[in-house]
């Protein structure tokens, strides 16, 4: 009996002794363990090269991951203490290059006592199982193996002798543990979602139910304006709080610069986790650089696992809480970008009979630049819209109920917020990227408060998305940049009564619309350079549907604002250039509702002049070529995307469309006067219209030229393909 005693008051001893001994849960990021690394091996390689691939970001499938390199053989050892309930979080990939070649063994050990023991191995073979093609994601509970003084070990095994740098990856490893206090900040867009099509906002359908109940505990911004009316620039001023023409993410080549630093960089580097969950392609798609400063970046794909406006919003959702999963217990930034409300409005049912009149076979109400052939299917069209509203607010709330199950919610920031809305014939356009009225502009914007602080209060102070940025990173309580470096202000702040409301400015630069605008609680300015040239003046107090100019009556106000957007428009950072080959006098006139800047001329001699006319809206340029020795001008236009218009004569006839000589190929124009080369318009462009024409012909040869700094994504047929799928290009894609 008393052995019996002696074995229970042991093993109790023992129980009490690992209870007393395990560490204090603290979650480990093991990208960034610092000491706590005391080994890396990988192919052979030296640990500075080692050390220079950590936190790489690697592209699999459009999700991308920070990484530690696991080219076989390789090897990491941790020594870490391995908190009661602690889970170990990864994912394994291998690139797609290598994914018509042998496999990866994927080994994860934990050393206990000078013991080591095989805890989890998996062969990755892409070439045999496409569910590898892709990253496979990996939890383990490392509740066994909890105690101080362990080691962690990852290996990878290899069965083809290749110097391949590239061959595997470990994906965000790190150690996870509960923590009830550990900051949390979620930022929620619905791509397309009109404010006035939603219940917090007075939409006569109960479209948001889940939305109106999430209201209650959050503040109703009523008059929250976007930077711009479509998705790029939108998202890039949200990531940046910055206006388009600052951060340049304008138009739908262009790439975020990657010398600015986003908002999730910002947290990045003080060691908060970063993760997103994005359905549209223009936003994850490769060059896009929309993933900077993000650990776990998922592009979500479509039917046949291809890119696609079709992603609804239930896996989007499950790839934001899976996230969360992989990293309980880290101060954690979440951005989650759904997109059911964007063209072609397909709701899955029943969301797609929700609302009458129901669609017909012959009148699906899906897009109308397809779909409208009569009056009736306006109202179609709105309805299936509607439901695609209904269906994504489902999915909110199984959202909202899921962060409560997880006990994120209550201390949790959580953003809910729109890129833009939507038109239907508000002001006779479809759809958005068109202009800058408040169907457009004016987004939902309601934010919960740790606590729910302030929740069912309403805001009619102006805000922007542009403050989004700061408000998150003054809940992280991280400094908030000064302007110039950001451009919004803390929403805390205009809760306390303490925040400026400045205008908000939006601009559009998108496929041949061009329109800047400024507005304040009481009015708006509207300068419009493309394809209408006009200004713009409405009193929203008595017109808040923008459907009277009153421009002549309120001159002064008028001028007042236009200085204001004057001041913010920046140049394209497309430069035209135009050059002139002999023989023959060319007298050109440019012309442009903007401003053209910066001119330089080439190779002018005594009699060649230029001039600039009309405050900047005309350039004259006379010169004499000689054979040998053309003469170019080069200039730059405020703001991107105004068009110019190039007519004149040569040796005193009108210049022909023969004369002119477009980008690489040389195509003629159909008609002079012609507009110069623009990077964008409804259909890819035929020619590359950064290189000049291959044979100096005598005339006149038109081209553009990259500002330094500047990039553009390659428009191959993949990416074609994806932007063809949201409807952004028209026509074949054609390329490699």
């Amino acid at each position: 009996m008393a052995r019996i005693r002696r074995g229970v008051g042991l093993a109790l001893s023992a129980a009490v002794c690992a209870f007393a001994c395990a560490p204090r849960a603290k979650p480990l990021d093991l990208l960034r363990a610092g000491a706590a690394r005391r080994d890396a091996q990988v192919g052979g390689r030296d640990a500075a090269w080692i050390e220079g691939q950590t936190g790489k970001s690697i592209r699999i499938n459009d999700v991308v991951r920070a990484t530690l390199n696991a080219s076989p053989p390789s090897r990491y050892r941790f020594a870490v203490d391995i908190p009661r309930g602690a889970r170990l979080s990864f994912a394994c990939g291998i690139p797609p290059e290598r994914h018509d070649k042998p496999g990866v063994e994927f080994v994860i050990k934990v050393v206990m006592g000078g013991k080591e023991e095989t805890i989890w191995t998996s062969l990755l073979d892409p070439l045999s199982r496409p569910a590898h093609r892709k990253w496979v994601p990996v939890d383990l509970d490392l509740s066994p193996q909890a105690g101080r003084g362990r080691e962690l070990v990852f290996e990878t095994r290899g069965f083809e002798m290749d110097d391949d740098a590239r061959q595997a990856f470990w994906g965000d490893p790190g150690i996870t543990v509960r923590d009830d206090a550990a900051p949390i900040a979620i930022v929620y867009l619905v791509d397309t979602l009109r404010a006035d099509h939603t219940t917090p906002y007075g939409y006569a359908r109960d479209t948001t139910p889940e939305l109106m109940a999430f209201a209650k505990d959050a503040v109703v911004f009523d008059q929250a304006i976007s930077a711009a009316s479509w998705t790029k620039p939108a998202v890039a001023s949200l990531m940046t709080s910055l206006l388009p023409g600052r951060h340049r993410a304008v138009q739908l080549r262009d790439s975020l610069d990657p010398g600015l630093v986003t908002l999730a960089e910002m947290v990045q580097a003080r060691g908060f986790a970063t993760g997103a969950a994005v359905s549209n392609s223009v936003i994850y798609s490769a060059g896009t650089n929309f993933d900077q400063g993000f650990d776990f970046f998922a592009g979500l794909h479509g039917a046949g696992n291809r890119p696609s406006k079709v992603v609804e919003a239930g896996p989007v959702v499950d790839a934001g809480l899976g996230w969360l999963d992989e990293r309980r217990g880290f101060p954690n930034f979440l951005y989650v970008h759904t997109m059911d409300p964007h063209v072609p409005y397909t709701p899955p049912p029943p969301f797609d009979q929700k609302y009458e009149p129901h669609p017909t076979p012959d009148h699906p109400g899906q897009d109308p630049r397809y779909d409208f052939k009569e009056p009736l299917d306006r109202d179609r069209l709105i309805a299936q819209y509607d439901g695609e509203i209904a269906y994504g607010d489902q999915e909110f709330g199984r959202f909202v109920r899921e962060l409560k199950k997880r006990g994120l919610y209550d201390r949790a920031l959580v953003v809910f917020m729109a890129d833009h809305g939507e038109e239907f014939e508000d002001h006779g356009k479809w759809l958005h990227g068109r202009s800058v009225f408040d169907e457009l502009i004016r987004i939902p914007l309601l934010v919960k408060f740790p606590g729910q602080r302030d929740g069912g209060r309403r805001i009619a102070q102006q805000v922007q998305t542009l403050d989004v940025l700061p408000t998150v990173l003054e809940h992280f309580g991280l400094a908030v940049p000064p302007a110039p470096v950001i451009s919004g202000h803390p929403l805390q702040a205009v809760l306390e009564g303490g925040a400026p409301e400045p205008p908000a400015v939006s601009e559009i630069s998108h496929r041949g619309f061009v329109a800047h605008g400024m507005r304040t609680r009481q009015d708006k300015y509207v300068r419009r350079f493309s394809p209408e040239e006009d200004e713009l003046y409405f009193d929203l107090r008595k017109d808040p549907k923008e459907q009277q100019n009153r421009i002549d009556e309120n001159r002064e106000r008028v001028r007042l604002l236009k200085a204001g957007v004057e001041a913010a428009m920046v140049p394209n950072p497309f430069r035209d250039t135009v050059r002139f080959e002999a023989p023959g006098t060319y007298q050109m006139l440019f012309k442009t509702g903007g401003w053209i800047e910066g001119v330089e001329p080439f190779g002018f001699g005594p009699g060649d002049r230029y001039d600039l006319d009309g405050n900047g809206r005309k350039l004259i340029v006379t010169v004499t070529p000689r054979p040998g020795h053309p003469r170019e001008v080069a200039f730059s236009l405020r703001p991107q995307g105004a068009p110019v218009w190039l007519e004149g004569a040569r040796d005193g006839k009108p210049l022909s469309p023969s004369d002119v000589y477009i980008a690489q190929e040389g195509i003629h124009p159909t008609e002079v006067p012609f507009k110069l080369p623009e990077i964008e318009t409804e259909k890819e462009r035929a020619e590359n219209i950064f290189a000049a024409p291959r044979e100096g012909k005598p005339g006149v040869h038109v081209w553009l030229t990259l500002a330094s700094g500047h990039q553009v994504m390659a428009m191959d047929k993949e990416t074609c393909e994806r932007l063809k799928a949201l409807g952004y290009i028209s026509g074949d894609c054609k390329g490699k």
